[in-house]
């Protein structure tokens, strides 16, 4: 057995499969191809694909391969800008969720075409995702194959490096509780009770839409956000995994064996500091809006869930950067994600998490006719700076360019700016 090796795929990236089994046969036999499934990386260790349990996300460490199984990755030949390749990952994660459909899935391979609906297949999830920000992979995004995504002239294969997996592993896994299976069942729950109220829903964001246009329905959603379980999925992360979100309890495993686990751990988490949970803070953004217009009990929980998020995703990184600042803090120098203020990157995430903010920086910046101004009110001499204690400053900013007197004002309103350096 072997699976893909976690560092051999950026966010964009297109996994395409071809499963032993007469589906897959099936399927690479009516669309004269030699892959059969497509998947899309949306975050080191992470991907999403639509199966017959409909739009997934799921974890790369735990998708094994049989040695003859034919495996590819492809990325496009042009590169999109950082910010952009975001919005097709946000596209990806925004369909978790939405219900497989069968009945186009067969229309593609009968060449019947007319229906298009808000349902997915795994090669119309991929083309569709890309299709959002202005990419054409293929003739028609809605009626696709894996193997048309394969031979798109805009992708270029990569060398894909995989790794051993023993049966031992494999074994240990199996017996193992698995957090991804205990999301889609939460998941599945949750829609499954919004569907029984209208049938149309198919993702959460026809969950809020939902929400809002029902005020009605608002306590029966509550409830079943409570009773699926899927507020508090957050807690096997944590508990299983103390270590990573307490800097002292990491600091305690000397053991020589596990501290190249460490490193790379630690490289990895650093490496997406602040685009790797940004998720997080645009979704409590997006609620606590939600809720300032239109008062539900749900929006309160959800809330609520996502501060938790954006803490604990904070905390875990912290602990990682900590940990490099102490073993090896070259690598932290090289790894470590930087988001520099006023860049494209940098407003596509605060337009987001933090929007007066970046109304600010752009009057700022187009009033002083550069970008190397103030973020907040234009002046200069400035300096760049991280902000230490973002989940309760300001969730999700990555980064803050600020005059000196700004910099005496946000400490004095508590907030702990470092250099970004």
């Amino acid at each position: 057995m072997r699976r893909i090796k976690i560092e051999s795929l950026q966010p964009g990236d297109i996994i395409l499969t071809a499963r032993p089994g007469k589906g897959s046969k099936f399927i690479r036999g009516a669309t004269g191809g030699i892959v059969s499934h497509a998947m899309i990386c949306v975050q080191q260790g992470s991907f999403i694909d639509s199966t017959m349990d409909g739009v997934q996300a799921r974890n790369i460490q735990r998708e094994f391969f049989e040695d003859d199984e034919n495996v590819f990755a492809f990325r496009l030949k042009t590169p999109l800008p950082t910010h952009v390749t975001a919005q097709v990952v946000d596209y990806a994660r925004s369909q978790i969720g939405t219900r497989y459909s069968l009945t186009e899935a067969a229309r593609l391979v009968v060449g019947t075409t007319k229906l298009r609906s808000n349902r997915l297949f795994c090669s119309r999830l991929v083309a569709r995702a890309y299709q959002s920000v202005g990419v054409q992979l293929v003739g028609d995004q809605d009626y696709c194959s894996p193997e048309d995504l394969r031979v798109s002239p805009l992708l270029v294969e990569l060398v894909l490096e995989t790794e051993v997996v023993s049966q031992d592993e494999v074994r240990a896994m199996a017996h193992r509780p698995n957090p991804i299976a205990m999301t889609h069942k939460a998941q599945n729950e949750v829609l499954a009770a919004a569907r029984s109220l209208d049938s149309t829903v198919e993702n959460f964001q026809d969950l809020d839409r939902l929400i809002n246009d029902h005020p009605e329905w608002d306590n029966r959603i509550a409830a079943v956000l409570q009773s699926s379980g899927y507020l508090d999925l957050w807690r096997y992360e944590v508990e299983t995994h103390p270590w990573r979100y307490d800097h002292a309890v990491m600091a305690a495993m000397t053991s020589p064996d596990i501290q190249q686990d460490l490193r790379a751990y630690c490289i990895g988490t650093v490496q997406e500091a602040y685009s790797g949970g940004v998720r997080f803070a645009v979704n409590l953004e997006h609620y606590k809006r939600r809720h300032q217009v239109s008062p539900r009990q749900s929006w309160q929980l959800l809330i609520r869930l996502y501060e938790t998020l954006v803490s604990n995703d904070h905390s875990r990184r912290e602990v990682a950067r900590a940990w490099l600042v102490t073993a090896y803090p070259a690598d932290l120098e090289q790894h470590m994600e930087k988001i520099e203020p006023h860049s494209d990157m940098w407003f596509s995430i605060v337009d987001r998490v933090e929007p007066r903010l970046g109304a600010l920086a752009r009057i700022a910046i187009e009033n002083e006719k550069s970008t190397m101004v103030c973020s907040s009110c234009g002046d200069e001499p400035i300096t760049d700076y991280r902000i230490a204690n973002a989940p309760d400053a300001m969730p999700g900013v990555p980064s803050l360019r600020l005059c000196e007197d700004c910099v005496g004002i946000r400490r004095g309103f508590g907030e702990r700016l470092e250099p970004l350096g």
